[in-house]
């Protein structure tokens, strides 16, 4: 059951780091377009934070004599979002940061 709320944590988490641009450019009225960059990158952090999520949060356990209850398990959820939401924009980030490098590149080259 840990294991569930982890991973549910950590996915609703990249889903709404996902999310954020589109309901951002709903709010103020521009028209929001499907961008595959977008699916791209949440895919990649889908990967990236399950496969970290496995390795990490295993040291992450409620203690053996607490028995999961509301609270516990809403702390782990928490937890487990954040990290799923931090680790998303990390990957944005850097992703924004290599294409701007890239584009140095090129126009110095030319």
């Amino acid at each position: 059951m840990e294991f569930g709320i982890k991973i549910c944590g950590v996915w609703l988490g990249i889903f709404a780091r996902m999310m954020m641009p589109f309901l951002r450019k709903s709010y103020k009225g521009k028209p929001a377009k499907f961008n595959l960059k977008y699916l791209r990158i949440t895919f990649t952090s889908l990967i990236l934070s399950t496969i970290f999520t496995i390795l990490i949060f295993p040291k992450l356990e409620i203690s053996p004599d607490e028995i999961l209850n509301l609270e516990s398990g809403f702390k782990l959820f928490s937890l487990a979002f954040g990290f799923g939401f931090g680790f998303n924009s990390l990957i944005i980030e850097f992703s924004q940061w290599f294409k701007k490098n890239e584009l140095q590149k090129t126009q110095a080259s030319k």
